[in-house]
């Protein structure tokens, strides 16, 4: 669900860096943010989102299914998408 709410997000700046193979997915993905800095994890930080921010330009976010539900998720993309 989370990959498929990235994917419908109109921008090429955005990709899904690991896990590399479907196998080795868990919840935690690594967004490549092209073009972004730490101004951008901060201000969706401020908006509520637990994430954690890799130099140069990485979030990764987990959102594990006991503890966020679809809705989490969405807000999350949507935070993300007026973020940008």
């Amino acid at each position: 669900y989370f990959e498929y709410l990235l994917g419908h997000i109109e921008t090429d700046k955005i990709r899904v860096i690991t896990p590399k193979n479907k196998e080795d997915k868990g919840c935690q993905l690594s967004l490549q943010i092209l073009q972004a800095d730490r101004r951008l994890f901060d201000q969706i930080c401020t908006r509520g989102v637990i994430a954690d921010w890799r130099e140069p330009d990485v979030i990764r976010v987990a959102p594990v299914p006991m503890y966020n539900s679809f809705e989490d998720i969405y807000q999350f993309i949507k935070i993300l998408k007026a973020c940008l």
